[in-house]
């Protein structure tokens, strides 16, 4: 490999994560846009509701552990 293959590569790794972070930070501050400040996006109005999603997200979260957990199983017995 010649010098001038392996600064074009880490041009391109330094441009591409320099415009995925450009990228992401104009869809947060399109998302951001039209809020008032310290304002959730979906923040529910009182703490029994915000207690309520956070338990049901963990629960959620249980569900998609035990059916991981039941592929990976499964994936070991059969054999295609």
């Amino acid at each position: 490999m010649n010098a001038n293959r392996i600064i074009d590569m880490i041009v391109r790794q330094v441009m591409r994560r320099l415009v995925n972070k450009g990228v992401d930070k104009g869809f947060d501050m399109a998302s951001r846009m039209g809020r008032k400040p310290g304002q959730e996006q979906n923040a529910p109005k009182d703490p029994e509701a915000a207690n309520r999603i956070r338990s049901d997200v963990q629960q959620q979260g249980q569900t998609m552990k035990n059916v991981q957990r039941m592929t990976n199983q499964m994936r070991r017995f059969i054999r295609f």
